[in-house]
């Protein structure tokens, strides 16, 4: 093997493990979503498209989001907000960002936001609960969030896999935050 492809190899080796890290997030429960939270929403998506950002390096999306309940924060129902967040696509070009939530026109979702100007979602894809009918128990149901980079430590400090909440009904999610947000 050659000095150069030995070499290689172990640089590749040494920064694997760090760009790994650099994709997993950091477990957060209904509590701490609910604490970290400006406004809470079930809010419509109204349209995504991707966008180069102004240095034409780096690809953002941008949710348009009509409101449809308000559960924290002053937002008003009927109000349209915008979501921008990092990754999306562009033409035949894609960038992606390994825990950031994927809306598409049509779809509902309850929205953990923060930032008032310009609101992003709190905890990456943890912060949105996709929202369907559930035509057997005839009711609303929030599905539980997308987790699959979901991290939390154990008691000698390991990274765990924090398996994703079960889907709740709407009217129950919709209790619960409230009383968080009492607290």
């Amino acid at each position: 093997m050659s000095l150069f492809r030995t070499a290689a190899l172990s640089l590749a080796a040494l920064l694997v493990p760090s760009l790994a890290a650099g994709s997993l997030i950091q477990a957060l429960d209904l509590a701490e979503l609910t604490a970290r939270a400006e406004r809470i929403v079930v809010a419509q998506v109204v349209s995504v498209k991707g966008e180069w950002d102004s240095s034409g390096r780096n690809i953002h999306t941008r949710i348009e989001i009509t409101v449809e309940e308000a559960w924290k924060g002053s937002t008003a129902v009927a109000e349209r907000l915008v979501i921008v967040q990092p990754g999306g696509s562009v033409g035949d070009i894609e960038m992606r960002v390994h825990g950031m939530p994927s809306f598409a026109p049509g779809e509902r979702a309850v929205l953990f936001l923060a930032g008032q100007v310009a609101p992003r979602v709190v905890g990456m894809s943890q912060g949105k609960r996709p929202v369907r009918w559930d035509g057997t128990t005839k009711r609303w149901v929030a599905q539980a969030a997308e987790h699959s980079a979901v991290v939390r430590r154990d008691s000698q400090g390991r990274l765990q896999p924090v398996p994703a909440e079960p889907d709740m009904a709407l009217d129950e999610l919709r209790q619960r935050i409230r009383a968080l947000v009492r607290q």
